[in-house]
């Protein structure tokens, strides 16, 4: 049984002593969720601190964590053998499930389980293991599924790997092996290479997070729209919708930057365009992979 919770202190700002409550009720909550694991009680609750916000109502962000799975988590990263075997039944081995079904040609089970294990609980030199990165917004088992996700990807590449030597070019070279069936096009793309990467790299970092992310999932973890939108749990459209907005503001924002960089004459600025549509995909690999 973990150990019994502390009282909160009476001094000190109104504030201060309704966390401090509010603290103490999330390791109540945490320890009667998983009765059998061992976790001390300061432990958990400077795990709980360490992950409230910088900025905002750290009692309005404590209210919506995820406090039973924050407290399964907090076990795992300390290496209690009986929180990671529940972790790997309860959360692993149903996410490597559900992500079986959506794709039947995948890694066997048991492999995908071993790598998701390895990826979210193997030491990182000084660093925590990965899964201390979880923060309780949203549950663990989505977390998770990311991660099963991008796993399966990952394994499969290996084994590709193993059966097809891989002869492509370096990511950095991507634009160079990009050559079109138009010479005026070939041209302007090895006369300003260097304004294309920059443009392209100062486009993808003004879109959003999210915007970022639905493009990654499209064009690196080669995501189906089907799989897209059960990642982040909304209906195809919608992930449809993200990523055709996605590839919409990266244009407008490479055509924008690239506007500004250099003194075209209309006709030139025409032939950008093109250009720049054309070597979409391949620019966001190589920036997104890098």
């Amino acid at each position: 049984m973990s150990s019994s919770t502390s009282s909160p202190p009476d001094d000190g700002p109104p504030d201060e002593r309704d966390l401090a409550a509010a603290l103490t009720r999330a390791v109540a909550r945490g320890a009667a969720a998983w009765p059998a694991l061992e976790v001390e009680v300061a432990v958990f609750r400077a795990y709980l601190v360490a992950r409230l916000p910088a900025e905002g109502d750290p009692l309005a962000a404590l209210e919506a964590m995820a406090i039973e799975d924050l407290y399964l988590a907090c076990a795992c990263v300390a290496g209690e053998r009986r929180a990671i075997a529940a972790f790997t039944e309860r959360f692993v081995r149903v996410s490597v499930a559900a992500a079986a079904r959506s794709r039947r040609d995948g890694p066997a089970a048991d492999d995908m389980v071993q790598l998701v294990l390895e990826k979210l609980l193997a030491p990182r030199g000084e660093l925590p293991p990965r899964l201390a990165e979880f923060v309780g917004q949203g549950g663990l088992r989505a977390w998770v599924r990311v991660t099963v996700v991008r796993a399966g990807i990952d394994l499969e590449r290996t084994q590709a790997r193993r059966i097809v030597p891989d002869t492509s070019e370096p990511a950095a070279n991507l634009e160079a092996v990009a050559t079109t069936t138009d010479p005026e096009l070939d041209y302007l793309k090895r006369h300003y290479r260097d304004e294309f990467r920059q443009a392209f790299a100062a486009a993808l970092a003004e879109l959003d997070p999210r915007s970022r992310n639905a493009l990654r999932h499209h064009l690196i973890d080669r995501l189906s729209i089907d799989q897209i939108g059960a990642l982040y749990n909304v209906h195809r459209a919608t992930a449809a919708r993200w990523i055709s907005r996605s590839r919409e503001a990266l244009l407008a924002g490479t055509r924008e930057q690239l506007r500004g960089r250099l003194q075209l004459s209309e006709g030139e600025y025409a032939s950008i365009m093109r250009l720049i549509d054309s070597m979409l995909e391949i620019s966001v690999q190589r920036l997104l992979s890098s």
